[in-house]
């Protein structure tokens, strides 16, 4: 099929099916060329900013997102990834009010409503107010029980307040939903070696290097987990390899730099 190049819906179509394919690049470059013949379909600002906003330009994103918002000030999901931005941003004060804003506009019924509170308990996380947060996150997995993220981050602020067993608990839970996903695995292995089980510990660190070798918390963990144990000639194998991953991630650190931080 071929599109008119000038017209502005063909741009439109064009963009929607890039972004489906997942390439985002071409959809931006799609809704800018829509927008130049159409620049009065607010709907555009909030295509244009979503893929912004997945794309990882969060300044960006939240421009577009605010020109959609001025005609659509009620709009939930606008609010939602606008929040969002803010929040990716470090700028919680801002998020919190548009998710808040957002939260007195859906139902609980709605499909965005546990998304719309763990947003706000990470955002509250981020504000270290560790049992608000929990509260959100439990609210997030009442609307929807397989909402893995909501039971991992009740783990995380339990973990932060200290309550081991209660992080465990709820990071296993949500291993049962994704039990391969490596960050919540990784954070099992924290909680474990913080417990002094070292062993167990060690076994989450091995799956998560099975799944995804390139993840370097789990290496740089595991020799952490290893050392506690007295096993010193292991636990450098692994620093080291952490340190090369850190370094292929981040080319323009230097070993020294890795060794500073893991202090």
């Amino acid at each position: 099929m071929e599109f008119e190049p000038h017209n502005p819906d063909a741009h439109l179509l064009r963009g929607a099916v890039y972004v489906d394919v997942g390439d985002l690049n071409l959809a931006l470059k799609d809704y800018n060329k829509a927008l130049e013949y159409n620049p009065e379909n607010v709907g555009l600002f909030f295509d244009k900013g979503t893929v912004l906003f997945y794309l990882g330009e969060y300044d960006k994103a939240i421009h577009s997102y605010e020109k959609f918002l001025s005609r659509e000030p009620r709009d939930v999901d606008a609010l939602y990834f606008n929040g969002l931005a803010y929040h990716f941003l470090g700028k919680n004060k801002t998020a919190q009010k548009l998710i808040d804003e957002a939260l007195t506009l859906i139902e609980k019924s709605d499909d965005l409503y546990p998304d719309l509170c763990n947003a706000k308990g990470e955002i509250l996380f981020d504000l270290e107010s560790y049992p608000d947060a929990i509260d959100y996150f439990n609210k997030a997995v009442e609307s929807d029980p397989a909402s893995f993220i909501a039971l991992y981050n009740t783990g995380r602020a339990f973990y932060e307040m200290g309550e081991l067993k209660y992080a465990l608990k709820y990071i296993e839970d949500a291993l049962k939903i994704e039990p391969k996903e490596w960050d919540v695995l990784n954070y099992k292995g924290l909680i474990l070696m913080d417990m002094g089980v070292n062993e167990d510990a060690i076994e989450c660190f091995d799956k998560i290097i099975k799944l995804h070798p390139i993840y370097f918390p789990a290496w740089y963990n595991k020799g952490v987990a290893l050392k506690q144990l007295g096993r010193t000639e292991e636990a450098l194998d692994h620093f080291d390899q952490a340190i090369k991953l850190l370094l292929d991630k981040k080319p323009g650190m230097t070993r020294g730099m890795c060794l500073k931080s893991s202090k």
